[in-house]
Order: C-alpha cells, then sequence, then structure tokens
C-alpha cells in the first residue's frame, strides 16, 4: 500500500507541478519523461524481485581406490591377474560413468600401504602404475577416500582390491573407520578380486630350511639337508631338480628327486649327498617343479651359497676339561674359514664310560688335525689310540695341549702315543687316574704350578708374529699360569723346539711322524693374551700353528676376509658386513681396500666402511640395506703395492619376502564388512562381473539426490541493472532539461 501511496503522490506532484504550455504535445512529452525518471526511483527505491524455483543435481565427487598392492600380480582365478582385472574394471567406470552422470567427478586414488592421489584420471591411468609398497593398508585407503573430495560434495566410494589387510592397525584407526563410514551418509561400493577360500584351499610348494651358507673343501662328501613344504597337494608326485651354479652363471643338474606328499599339509625333510667340485664359489640351487593353479612359485626355489676351498683343513678338537682355553682356541679358529673346527667334549664325570666310542670319527681321512687337550688317555683307550697312530702316519697333523690329565699324568707314556710325539715321555710315572684340580695329589716333577715365562728358542713360520722384535713381543707377553714338563725334546730329525722358558725349559716342540706333522705345547693358559688385549697375536699363533700341521707352504699369505651376518635376508631388512685380513697383526689394511657391491642390473657401487678397532685387531664395518630382490656379491680388494693383500668376494641374496605373497587368498568378507556400513545409504558388495549393475545403482543413486534450488534474480544487485537504470534515468532527466530549455520554459 505503501508503494501504491507514494506513486500516487508522485504523480499527482508531477501533473501538479508542470508549467501550463499551449501545445499540448509538448505538455505531454514533459509529463512522459518526468514520470519516466520517477519510475526509475520507484524501482531503484523498492528494487523489486524475480524468484525462480527448479530441480536440479549439485556437483559431486565419486572416489575410486584401486589396489596397488604386491599381491595383486596374483592371479584372480579366472586366468589373469588380480591387476589386469581392476584395470579392466576401472576402464569400464571411465567410460560409463562420467561422460554420462552430468555434474559428477571421477577422481582415482593409488592405495598400499600409502595412499596417493592420481592427477587427471582418465581411462589410461593404470596402465603405468607402480607399486606402493609392500603391504595393504585398507582402512588408512578408506579414510583416505572419504576425505579425497576437499568439501566438495561425495556422491559415493568404490574401492577395489583383494580386501587382504596386512599392514598392522591400531584399534583407534579401526575405530574411526567405523564411525566414519556410519557417520557420513555416504555409500562406499567395494569390489574384491581374487581366489577366495570357498574356491578351495590354494595349491603352494614351498623349499624351506635349507642352510644360508656351506664352507666346504673340494673333493670332500658332503649333504645338504632341506624341507619341501606342501599345501593340498596329497598324493600328487613333485620333482625337485638340485643343481650347481658357478661364478660365470653356469647350471649344472647333479640330482633329481620326486616327493609325494601324503596330507593335505604337510613337510616332507630331503637329504642329498653331494661330492663338493673344485674350489671356488658357487650357488647350490634347489627347485621344485610348479603345479597347475599355484599362486605363489617365487618360493619354489631356495639356494644354498658354498664356498668350495682347497687346502683347507678339518679339525676334531677332544677335551676333558671345561677349561678357559679350549673356550678361547675355538673362538680364534673359528673366525678362519678355511678351518672347519668340530669340537667334542669328554668330562671326568663321565669316564664310568670310558673308553667313549669314536671310531667313527677316527676314520682314516675324515679330519686334516686332531687336537687332544686336557684329556686322559683311558678316554680313548688303547684300540682307539692306535688307530689315531695310523692316521698321523698316513699325514694327518697332531696337536697335544697341557693340562692336568695331558703326557705322563694322562698315561699317554705307556700308549702307542709314546712313538708319536716328539718330546720324550718318561717311562714308570704312576698313573693315579684323572685329576680334577691341582687340589689333588699332583706330581710336581711332571708340572710347573707357577706363572711360566716364555722365550723365543728358534724362529719359524709358527712363531713369528711379525714386527723388528719377534723375541721382545714374546717376551712381552702375560705369563701362563702353569705347564707340563717334560725330560726333554727328542733328538731325532726334525724335531725342533720353538718356545722355551728362561731356564730353557721347553714349552712348545715339533716334529714330524710318518707323513704327519705333530707339535706339542706344554701350556694351556694361551686366553691370558686375549685377556690382556693380545687377541691378534693370539689367533696368529694358533692359526699359523694349524697351517704348518696341515703342510701349508703358503700360510703366511695375508688374505682379506668378509664376513656377513647373514648371506639371506628380506628386502625390508638389512645385514651387517665385517672386513678383516687372515692376518690379525695387520692393522693397516684398512688404508687400501676398495669395496664394491655388484647387483642383478650388474651395476656396481662402491661402499663406505667405518673402522674400528676390536680386541687389538683392525675391522671394516658397513651395512647393506635398501636392496632390491636378486643375487649380490660384495667384493673387496686390496690397493696397495707396496704391501697387497689377496682379495675376496662373497655373493648373497635378498628375498622378495613379502606379507603380500604369503597371503595369497583374498579377502571378500573384509571389504563386505566395511560395504554393509553404510548399507543405509546405498552401500553394497558388487562382484567384477556386476561392474554395470553398479554402474546403474550409482546413476540411480544421483537421480534420487537432486535438490531444489531456488534463484532469486533482484533489481540492482548486478552492476548491469544499476547501470541501465542510471542511464534511463539520466538520459529522462536531461531530455526534460533540454526540451524546457529550447521551449523557453521555466
Amino acid at each position: 500500500m505503501a508503494a501504491f501511496a507514494i506513486s500516487a503522490m508522485i504523480i499527482a506532484a508531477i501533473l501538479r507541478f508542470t508549467p501550463p504550455i499551449e501545445n499540448k504535445l509538448r505538455r505531454k512529452w514533459l509529463i512522459r519523461l518526468r514520470l519516466l525518471a520517477s519510475l526509475i526511483l520507484l524501482l531503484s527505491l523498492f528494487r523489486p524481485t524475480i524468484v525462480k524455483t527448479e530441480d536440479e543435481l549439485t556437483d559431486a565427487s565419486l572416489i575410486v581406490a584401486v589396489d596397488v598392492s604386491q599381491s595383486m600380480t596374483l592371479p584372480d582365478g579366472q586366468g589373469q591377474t588380480r591387476w589386469e582385472s581392476q584395470r579392466k574394471i576401472w576402464q569400464t567406470l571411465a567410460t560409463q560413468i562420467e561422460p554420462t552422470s552430468q555434474n559428477l567427478k571421477l577422481q582415482l586414488l593409488a592405495y598400499g600401504d600409502e595412499t596417493k592421489k592420481l592427477p587427471e584420471p582418465s581411462i589410461d591411468s593404470l596402465n603405468q602404475q607402480k607399486s606402493l609398497g609392500q603391504l595393504t593398508n585398507i582402512p588408512k585407503a578408506t579414510l583416505s577416500a572419504f576425505q579425497a573430495s576437499r568439501g566438495q560434495p561425495l556422491a559415493g566410494v568404490i574401492l577395489i582390491g583383494d580386501g587382504t589387510q596386512t599392514a598392522i592397525n591400531k584399534n583407534q584407526e579401526n575405530q574411526r573407520v567405523t564411525e566414519t563410514l556410519r557417520g557420513l551418509g555416504v555409500p562406499l561400493w567395494t569390489i574384491p578380486i581374487g581366489r577366495t577360500p570357498n574356491n578351495g584351499p590354494p595349491r603352494d610348494i614351498a623349499i624351506e630350511a635349507m642352510p644360508e651358507s656351506l664352507q666346504l673343501f673340494a673333493g670332500n662328501e658332503a649333504s645338504v639337508s632341506f624341507q619341501v613344504a606342501t599345501r593340498s597337494l596329497s598324493g600328487i608326485e613333485i620333482p625337485l631338480q638340485i643343481s650347481w651354479i658357478d661364478q660365470q652363471g653356469n647350471e649344472k643338474v647333479f640330482a633329481t628327486r620326486n616327493v609325494v606328499p601324503s596330507t593335505a599339509s604337510d613337510v616332507i625333510g630331503v637329504t642329498l649327498p653331494l661330492l663338493t667340485p673344485q674350489a671356488g664359489s658357487y650357488q647350490l640351487k634347489v627347485e621344485a617343479t610348479a603345479t597347475p593353479d599355484e599362486l605363489i612359485t617365487s618360493n619354489n626355489i631356495q639356494r644354498t651359497f658354498v664356498d668350495v676351498r682347497d687346502g683347507g683343513g678339518r679339525i676334531l678338537y677332544l677335551e676333558g676339561a671345561a677349561s678357559l682355553e679350549q673356550t678361547f682356541l675355538r673362538r680364534a679358529l673359528r673366525r678362519f674359514p678355511d678351518l672347519d673346527l668340530q669340537f667334542q667334549w669328554i668330562p671326568i664325570d663321565s669316564k664310568s664310560s670310558w673308553p667313549v666310542e669314536l671310531q667313527s670319527e677316527f676314520i682314516a681321512g675324515k679330519y686334516d688335525i686332531y687336537i687332544l687337550g686336557d684329556l686322559h688317555s683311558s678316554a680313548l683307550g688303547q684300540q682307539q689310540i692306535e688307530q689315531l697312530e695310523k692316521n698321523i702316519a698316513d699325514g694327518a697333523g697332531l696337536l697335544t695341549l697341557g693340562g692336568l690329565n695331558a703326557y705322563e699324568s694322562g698315561g699317554y707314556g705307556t700308549t702307542q702315543f709314546a712313538n708319536i710325539l716328539p718330546v720324550q715321555l718318561r717311562q714308570g710315572i704312576s698313573d693315579t687316574g684323572p685329576l680334577q684340580s691341582f687340589n689333588e695329589t699332583l706330581n710336581k716333577s711332571l708340572h710347573l704350578n707357577d706363572p711360566v715365562s716364555i722365550e723365543l728358542s728358534q724362529l719359524h713360520p709358527i712363531t713369528d708374529l711379525g714386527g723388528q722384535e719377534i723375541s721382545e713381543r714374546w717376551q712381552q707377553l702375560p705369563q701362563l699360569l702353569g705347564a707340563n714338563i717334560w725330560s726333554s725334546a727328542k733328538a731325532r730329525p726334525g724335531v725342533t723346539t720353538l718356545l722355551e722358558t728362561p731356564n730353557q725349559v721347553p714349552l712348545m716342540v715339533i716334529g714330524e711322524y710318518g707323513n704327519g706333522r705333530v707339535a706339542s705345547v706344554a701350556f694351556d693358559s694361551t686366553w691370558r693374551w686375549w685377556r690382556a688385549g693380545k687377541s691378534e697375536i693370539h689367533r696368529k699363533f694358533w692359526r699359523q700353528t694349524m697351517l704348518w700341521l696341515l703342510s701349508r707352504d703358503n700360510f703366511n699369505d695375508d688374505e682379506l676376509m668378509i664376513e656377513l651376518e647373514s648371506r639371506r635376508f628380506a628386502v625390508d631388512r638389512s645385514s651387517e658386513f665385517r672386513l678383516t685380513t687372515s692376518d690379525p697383526t695387520n692393522q693397516s689394511f684398512g688404508d687400501s681396500v676398495n669395496l664394491t657391491l655388484s647387483g642383478p642390473d650388474q651395476d656396481k657401487q662402491t661402499l663406505l666402511t667405518v673402522p674400528e678397532m676390536k680386541q687389538g685387531q683392525m675391522i671394516l664395518k658397513g651395512s647393506l640395506e635398501n636392496l632390491q630382490p636378486g643375487i649380490y656379491q660384495l667384493t673387496a680388494s686390496s690397493t696397495s703395492d707396496t704391501n697387497p693383500v689377496k682379495s675376496t668376494k662373497i655373493a648373497f641374496e635378498v628375498v622378495a619376502n613379502s606379507k603380500e605373497l604369503s597371503r595369497p587368498a583374498a579377502d571378500p568378507d573384509y571389504l563386505a564388512q566395511l560395504a554393509n556400513l553404510t548399507a543405509p545409504y546405498g552401500g553394497g558388495v558388487y562382484r567384477p562381473d556386476q561392474i554395470n549393475d553398479l554402474i546403474d545403482q550409482i546413476k540411480q543413486q544421483r537421480q534420487n539426490s537432486e535438490t531444489t534450488i531456488v534463484r532469486s534474480h533482484r533489481l540492482g544487485d548486478d552492476p548491469l541493472s544499476g547501470w541501465i537504470l542510471f542511464t534511463i534515468f539520466f538520459v529522462a532527466m536531461s531530455t526534460e532539461w533540454t526540451l524546457r530549455r529550447r521551449w523557453g520554459l521555466a
């Protein structure tokens, strides 16, 4: 009513105050122009609005998340890989949804243990996509998918994959997924891919329990043991093939076997004898022929790295006392890969069963060196001592150590050992039986129970500790706690006294017996050298003794040695390595060593090492990590021209020990649980052959989601209408003023 009243008042004012004009036509034009200007003022004052209501679809995003973990390389049970099935599903979605669904934008996510948004999705988006890790984290991928729209309305989420969850999830994260799916009111559609346990348990063959490495000697007989683990192959014959692979990659089959599982889940142990080839580095490969429908075949093969040495030594160490000497002696010798040490303890408290049965250990040729520690002769027996004497005469080496029950006090003076040893054992010494401690009756004519200093009697490859003043190095070693007393060294060719006391009592005497070599030491406390920080001298002395017993002429040659923490490890693991030399006294080799790593692609890289002094020996340490699956070779070589050290190589394997591949069955139930949380909003599970039904469901969901849009157009809200009103008002008033001036009106 106010608008009409104001309009009437304006019109009345225009008519009342329009000057009288005789020419009625001119008066009409002035009134018309004033009415037009007044109308514009009224429109500007009241600003009328046009309201329009219509139903339409709002802009929204449809998120598609695809599985790019390793498990997608497995078969889908339909004759192709899970990845190929997933790629076809995406291509169908990309071609049928976005072009035909108005205001709907597709977004593509790739998930593994991490989730990544792919830019500008297209039909070919998955053709070149690479794996995003070794694990699958479905809860994390689900949360990322619901967060990917970035504020834009979300039409739904499609999650494609095999449903196998391999990443470890916290309860808080699982709870968050549940709350998100129930709270957002957005449908989740899942498409599980892959063979399920309902299709029958998957078949599988795995070679297991093979040793990582073996150290053998050329021409010897040995054996290798492993296990064949099978699933769902009961009664089916499985062929095995065992091959040698040399450093050049040449493969030679040397044995075949067939195994037949007796149960649905069976583990069969296999032991194969083998004759070691000539010296070198090899791989021993065991391969099981894959069966039809076997999902995983990478575990059908397993390798053992074999180092075959020429001129190495097999050592049998027989000991009767649980002493520190045997502990540190074994520790020293086992550091050298060319010495294969076997230890057998024969304690005194088992003397009721003496002599122990050792006939299998005294077979001719089985061992190259025999070490007799503090062990009474009754533990061996006369017959076995005679067999041991024959082995020495035929070429084996013998080392006898000091102790309470060694030499005469151990009853050896009345055995065949009296002829073998390079020292004179006195006859007629009363044997009181095995002694357990110095507190018992001790024949002081046979033992020194006081600290004993060592002096060099004869420079020999065994006693060469390196350096300029070798005699002084011996004198600087800690005193021994005691020693056995011999009457003298034998006066026969080849017998040499190497070490003695300051009073010239012999402490170490070497000699020959038949084709073998014999070394006798009167002491059993060289472990004190180790404890005093002289571990490098301890190792050097005992190694040189062993090599002399083996008749090795080049045993003073210095050689690099690589020790690996593991020679077979998974891609997500690492392995430490240590680089030393066979000469523990060589402290300068670390300045002239080049360490390179070559892998499956044949590319070489130089590795960095950290020097460290440990127990008096120089060690170079490093780590092997972030390596892809394959066979690698670590090479250490010397760059010194003045003091070269022999180079060495060692091979190892990095395996794809993936949780993804160890669980070949898909888990559609897990995807169904997630989708069913959104069932009230239209979510659900669809098989790959139901993809068209899913597309129809999405389109129907879009049609049902139309919203009423109210659009209002108010005069003057936009610049265009404002300028139009102003222009009309200006033209009307300007024209009215111009006409009045021309017609001479007030």
